[in-house]
């Protein structure tokens, strides 16, 4: 990845560039890694060579600790990034940094980094930015790989949030003091762990700045890739799973359970020709954990557009079949719908309350 930045204008922009110039260090053009690298990094993170949404720098929420990362990101993957910048060499504990930061961020919460978004793009924007400002933007950003992200009651993003954020480094170069523990970490346990190597230009009044991946290699990323998610998957907790797949993993639900819609979560003004329609609010559990197909709308059996859907896609149709409700707004369809054994809690109460079938068996004996 190329970038130029404008020292002028502070701003920068992507492209090739087709002049021969010779590299320079940051540190002999004046430039440091807080005010300068940093903020290049925010306003461009395609610097670090991929899509990634910038969360807050400075980052210093740790408890006991005064200890500050430059840059914590969320990837396209919904993972957090542990982003450690060093404008010239990296040097003997660059490495041992990251790892410290990334063991305190693998204990924060979707809901928590989210605020950490608002707090500092507030500040960055000199403006305030709502909740519904920034789940927007999570929602946009977390569709990449999750289809259709529900909201909680209090206008975040529900997402599952990895407890093993990812760590990449990135420096005008590295020597085998960060190169072999960082291979080492990563093909021995899977450690995900990235150096980018960072070259920059002086090219008369702009920076050129060039990015490429060292660790791993290209070559091999997606074997690393299939190693590590061989072994999250491995070691993944219930914690880390999609409500529905913890659904069917405790026996909560299964294949041609029934369950039916909260009626809490009637809109204003419903359509009264539906309120008398009983298939309307029942739905049939399908047992496949995929994006769009997990319960199947009684009302809609025996018509030729009977389909499978979501909780969330199938609580957006009902709802815009009551009263026009726009489908594009977000919500948490686990909070739309009950389970008839479950003294009137919603789906979202019993993942929430790690609740088995055998409890929900016993309370309806």
């Amino acid at each position: 990845m190329i970038i130029t930045i404008d020292t002028d204008s502070d701003e920068a922009g992507g492209g090739e560039q087709t002049e021969s110039l010779e590299t320079t260090r940051l540190a002999e053009m004046g430039f440091t890694e807080s005010k300068d690298l940093q903020e290049w990094v925010i306003e461009k993170p395609a610097i670090l060579g991929e899509e990634l949404l910038i969360l807050t720098s400075e980052y210093a929420g740790f408890q006991d600790t005064s200890d500050r990362l430059d840059i914590l990101a969320l990837d396209t993957d919904g993972r957090l990034v542990v982003v450690e910048l060093k404008r010239d060499r990296a040097d003997q504990t660059t490495d041992l940094q990251a790892i410290k930061y990334a063991s305190y961020c693998a204990t924060l919460t979707a809901k928590e980094v989210q605020q950490e978004y608002r707090s500092f793009w507030s500040e960055q924007n000199g403006g305030g930015i709502t909740p519904e400002d920034v789940s927007q933007k999570f929602a946009e950003f977390l569709t990449q790989f999750v289809d259709d992200p529900p909201i909680t009651d209090e206008g975040w993003v529900d997402f599952d949030l990895s407890e093993r954020p990812r760590i990449l480094l990135a420096a005008g170069s590295f020597g085998t003091e960060i190169t072999s523990p960082v291979l080492w970490l990563s093909n021995e346990y899977g450690l995900d762990i990235s150096c980018i190597k960072i070259e920059t230009y002086d090219n008369g009044g702009q920076v050129v700045v060039s990015s490429q991946q060292i660790i791993p290699i290209p070559e091999a990323e997606e074997y690393m890739t299939k190693r590590r998610e061989k072994r999250e998957e491995q070691q993944k907790s219930s914690s880390g799973a999609r409500t529905i797949e913890l659904l069917l993993e405790r026996n909560v639900l299964s294949e041609g359970d029934t369950v039916y819609f909260n009626r809490d979560k009637l809109p204003d003004d419903p359509d009264s020709e539906l309120l008398n329609s009983d298939s309307f609010w029942w739905a049939n559990i399908t047992g496949k954990q995929g994006q769009s197909n997990n319960i199947e709308w009684e009302w809609e059996e025996g018509q030729e557009d009977e389909t499978e859907y979501s909780f969330t896609g199938l609580t957006k149709e009902i709802l815009y079949r009551l009263n026009d409700r726009d489908k594009s707004k977000s919500l948490n369809g686990y909070n739309y719908w009950k389970h008839p054994d479950a003294d009137d809690r919603t789906l979202k109460q019993l993942r929430d309350n790690e609740t088995t079938g055998s409890e929900i068996t016993a309370e309806s004996e």
